[in-house]
């Protein structure tokens, strides 16, 4: 079952990652499930059929229970879907803070809370691996021993810990601010950045071989 404060704050970052639900071959990505969630999550289970949530809750609801600092310019695409999808049904009241004002508010239909039910039903093991984005637990593990910062024993680890790691929390900040559909765009710059990485791995290779040359000398 899916719970509150489950994803770790390094794998935030790769939302487009698709979840398999259990019947047939549905999907839905876990930055939309985590949407859908945030709003049932948000209304009180005793005013399911009035209750209405904003934007503002919702990306606050995401960010202090599911770690992800989500932009405006990436929810509400996924909240004009799931309207369109008929998830939620979009409407417009006066504001909580001034009755003078108009603004929007969501509510979940029937149809969404069905489809937070599917999402629940997953067992442990499937939606962990979802959450973490696909990462198998090698990587995982590297990733958290990135963002929690290596030992600085000596010159290689004080020097390189603090790059990788502000590398990650740019990385992290970048994709958090972009809408869904421009994702893929950053993974292949991504890509890139793997590329170089490989780039200096040769290198110090390199530097390897020549301690090697020395001490034979």
């Amino acid at each position: 079952m899916l719970c509150k404060n489950c994803i770790p704050k390094e794998f935030t970052t790769m939302f487009s990652k698709k979840i398999r639900l259990t019947k047939g071959s549905k999907q839905i990505s876990v930055a939309t499930a985590l949407v859908l969630m945030a709003i049932e999550e948000l209304i009180p289970e005793d005013t399911k059929d009035k209750g209405v949530v904003y934007g503002y809750q919702i990306m606050s609801h995401l960010k202090d229970n599911y770690n992800w600092n989500v932009k405006s310019g990436t929810v509400y695409p996924i909240l004009k879907k799931l309207n369109r999808e008929m998830y939620i049904v979009k409407g417009v009241g006066p504001d909580v803070d001034s009755s003078k004002r108009q603004t929007i508010f969501y509510k979940i239909t029937k149809k969404g809370e069905k489809m937070v039910n599917e999402i629940r039903s997953l067992n442990d093991d499937a939606l962990e691996s979802a959450l973490n984005s696909g990462y198998p637990p090698s990587k995982a593990s590297a990733l958290k021993y990135i963002e929690n910062g290596f030992p600085a024993k000596n010159i290689a680890d004080g020097y390189l810990g603090p790059i990788l790691r502000d590398f990650c929390v740019k990385i992290a900040e970048l994709i958090s601010k972009q809408p869904v559909e421009k994702l893929g765009e950053i993974e292949g710059e991504i890509q890139r950045s793997m590329e170089k990485l490989d780039s200096v791995k040769d290198l110090l290779k390199g530097e390897l071989d020549k301690i090697t040359t020395l001490q034979r000398l």
